[in-house]
């Protein structure tokens, strides 16, 4: 039997009676020893049911609760306040921070290092720029006429940069000392026709007149030295034929010369001329004095019904079996456009069509008399193209104004910095990484 109590008289004992033995109020009965506080307790009558039913906790759960449910609103507002501080921050934070830039929008996302070169048009006219690869950053150099060639200098004086402009029918050579904005391109050579030699240590320029009699024609041919600002007289005389071209290696020039519909590759001499390659017209000439041809054929040879006359290597000496040609003799490679050089002069790159493919074509220099078959390193319609290589191999083109680079026969894009301008005439790759001063690092 449990015991009872009387919350009344303050009874307390053992009776199988449900009221107090002393006043007769309902007694409360005591929960066993073992029973957990939480458990609720027993009604010991029916009809006290609303006094016993209802634990002493009971009342303080409910304020609990109603706390709880007062709280709960305050709580939703709370937390809508916090997300939206942190969306407002999260939308401040986009809006004013650089949106990503690709993989491949800076030299050393690129991998390559070094300082590419390039001319560029603003409202006032041309303007080279400077892009350090390795640091992405980009800087306004000195203000050009309308710029046909970039050269390395530097093996005159580090950082130095030659230009060939464009001035009417007239081209200009000149030197560049410094890359700042105030740098003065200083005129070394002008004429018909301008080169420059292997890093741009002299250039050597052209002046022709009207014919005097038959095909001849009276022609002056001085080199430069750039380092001294002096020049020597090679030749001043006749010669048979209109110049287009003209081409040097370490020591000798060559001038392609055109009579009517045929053209020769001259040789000069300390004052006089020789016919070197008939029949053939020069597309470039490597430090290696190695001849990059088309032939051109003569009217009447036979050559009617043949397809056109590719692109043929002669070496250093021509040989007695005549040039090697690029491509197959029923599908040759036929040429739009010369572009670069690799630095040992081993291999070349140029604009062409082969087998029905226009694009950008790598061709080799190495020894060997056969059939050579160009690679393909880009299917190309853009209606101009420029092209640099860097001292690693890497080809870097622009094409309509879109910069890329050629690694492991792969073409990645290659995005300029932000603020920078596109590219819109040649470009050079210089080793080093140039301080606008014209110093190189």
């Amino acid at each position: 039997m449990s015991d009872k109590l009387c919350l009344r008289c303050d009874w307390s004992g053992e009776t199988p009676s449900s009221t107090c033995p002393e006043c007769g109020t309902g007694l409360f009965t005591s929960a066993p020893p073992e029973t957990p506080r939480s458990a609720h307790r027993q009604v010991s009558s029916p009809e006290r049911r609303d006094r016993v039913d209802v634990p002493p906790e009971e009342p303080r759960s409910a304020g609990r609760s109603s706390r709880d449910a007062r709280a709960r609103p305050r709580a939703w507002i709370t937390s809508g306040l916090i997300v939206a501080v942190a969306v407002g921050a999260f939308v401040f934070i986009s809006s004013h921070t650089p949106a990503a830039t690709p993989a491949t929008a800076n030299g050393p996302a690129s991998g390559l290092d070094g300082t590419l070169i390039y001319a560029a048009q603003d409202p006032h006219g041309w303007v080279l720029w400077t892009w350090d690869l390795r640091t992405g950053r980009v800087a306004r150099g000195p203000s050009v006429e309308e710029p046909t060639t970039l050269v390395d200098a530097s093996s005159v004086t580090p950082g130095w940069v030659g230009v060939t402009s464009s001035e009417g029918r007239r081209q200009v050579a000149s030197i560049l000392h410094f890359l700042t904005p105030d740098g003065r391109a200083i005129r070394v050579a002008a004429g018909d026709l301008v080169t420059w030699s292997s890093g741009g240590q002299d250039v050597t320029s052209l002046r022709f007149g009207d014919r005097t009699h038959g095909c001849l024609r009276h022609v002056v041919i001085t080199s430069h030295i750039v380092s001294f600002g002096t020049s020597d007289v090679r030749y001043d005389g006749p010669m048979c034929g209109l110049p287009l071209t003209i081409a040097r290696d370490g020591t000798f020039i060559y001038v392609v010369a055109a009579r009517r519909t045929a053209a020769s590759i001259v040789f000069i001499g300390g004052g006089y001329t020789e016919r070197f390659i008939d029949d053939h017209a020069l597309v470039s000439l490597s430090t290696r004095g190695d001849f990059l041809v088309t032939p051109v054929p003569r009217p009447g040879s036979g050559e009617t019904g043949r397809p056109p006359p590719g692109l043929e290597l002669y070496h250093r000496s021509p040989s007695q079996n005549g040039p090697v040609p690029f491509g197959r003799r029923s599908q040759p490679l036929l040429v739009d456009e010369f572009l670069t050089w690799s630095w040992d002069a081993g291999d070349a790159y140029v604009l062409g069509l082969y087998r029905g493919v226009r694009g950008v074509y790598r061709i080799t220099m190495g020894p060997g008399v056969g059939l050579r078959v160009p690679e393909l390193v880009d299917q190309t319609d853009a209606a101009t193209i420029e092209a640099t290589v860097t001292a690693g191999g890497d080809l870097i083109l622009l094409q309509d104004g879109e910069l890329s680079f050629v690694r492991a026969r792969e073409l990645r894009p290659l995005t300029l910095p932000p603020g920078a301008p596109r590219p819109a005439g040649p470009l050079l790759w210089s080793p080093s990484s140039l301080d606008p001063s014209g110093s190189a690092s």
